[in-house]
């Protein structure tokens, strides 16, 4: 990697960008290199052409910039230009969506080769039952080709998706016993039951092998999968996607730490309602107030526990994917042309 190659890789993950409240969006950035100017673009798609893209503005002698979003029923995506360094693309990480919780874009990370994970393509969720109209007309502009519901039959039965597009939506049950009658016959619930929740889901390989030949079958489409908070099933196969993207496992668990941003409204929803309305709250009900809390929160130690699993079986992410998975050196790296910027 030459000196230029390594600047822009430097300056990849000192871009960053946030909705700070309602309509307020700030990007800021800290390049390795002094820089007076930066030019910043906003496009509706994750790909810059400046013939096409609205210049936001350009900034001289600072290192953010506040501002209106210019099209809050839209998806932006932002890219900013550093002359010689390059153009680095931004997007908000998590939608501002009205009804639904924890719709994130994993875009942005580093991946193999100081390459980044391309935004605009790889989505996760919570359960989508509760978009808005609003909500819906919003994602509908954003491509998706397949939709992946993780959840089981129970769950569908009580929350069914909405459609707000052409997307295929398929679903693969990946845990049975995250059903709430299934888990209201567990002899305990502790602590730690989401630890060994994921070391267990590592046993699943038939199944993550079959989302991952799914998501070949894609060739790069966008995609969003989900679970019902976004956070145990669908936090455990986007590890699975960030690690064969060559995402470092730090970068990973404070990826998967964002959901807490959730947390309260989490505890709340599944306290609320009658059996017939929440599945879950007979559950919730029962625990002590210490597991409710651990079941509702996405502490880094619970993933931590799939990489130990990971590793212990098979000694490193790449022999659980040949050895566990059952994919080869091909399918990884066509995974990575498709989803690596």
């Amino acid at each position: 990697m030459n000196t230029e190659q390594q600047v822009k890789q430097a300056a990849l993950t000192l871009v960053a960008m946030e909705r700070m409240d309602g309509l307020a969006l700030r990007i800021s950035w800290n390049p390795p290199v002094e820089t007076d100017k930066a030019w910043i673009y906003r496009s509706e798609r994750p790909e810059l052409d400046e013939s096409s893209a609205h210049l936001v503005a350009v900034v001289t002698q600072a290192q953010e910039l506040i501002f209106q979003d210019p099209n809050p029923g839209a998806r932006g995506y932002y890219f900013v230009k550093f002359g010689e360094l390059g153009v680095i693309p931004v997007a908000e990480r998590v939608l501002p969506l009205l009804g639904g919780l924890n719709f994130r874009d994993m875009g942005g990370y580093e991946g193999a080769g100081g390459r980044p994970v391309r935004w605009g393509r790889l989505y996760r969720s919570a359960d989508l039952s509760r978009l808005t109209p609003e909500d819906i007309a919003y994602l509908a502009q954003l491509d998706i080709a397949w939709i992946c519901d993780l959840r089981t039959d129970a769950e569908l039965a009580h929350s069914p998706s909405p459609r707000f597009g052409s997307e295929r939506n398929e679903q693969l049950s990946f845990m049975s016993t995250a059903n709430p009658d299934e888990m209201m016959k567990l002899e305990e619930i502790d602590e730690n039951m989401l630890a060994h929740m994921n070391r267990h889901m590592v046993g699943n390989a038939a199944l993550s092998a079959a989302f991952f030949g799914k998501l070949l079958e894609l060739e790069g489409a966008p995609f969003l999968f989900h679970c019902a908070a976004g956070k145990d099933r669908t936090g455990f196969l986007a590890s699975l996607i960030l690690q064969a993207l060559g995402v470092d496992r730090e970068v990973i668990l404070t990826d998967y730490a964002l959901t807490n941003l959730f947390a309260e409204r989490f505890r709340a929803g599944m306290l609320g309602g009658r059996g017939d309305q929440n599945p879950h709250a007979a559950l919730m009900g029962k625990l002590r107030p210490e597991v409710l809390l651990a079941m509702s929160e996405a502490r880094p130690a619970y993933l931590a526990a799939s990489f130990e699993e990971i590793d212990a079986r098979y000694g490193s992410f790449e022999g659980y994917w040949t050895k566990g998975l059952g994919l080869g050196s091909a399918e990884l790296e066509q995974l990575r042309s498709y989803y690596l910027a």
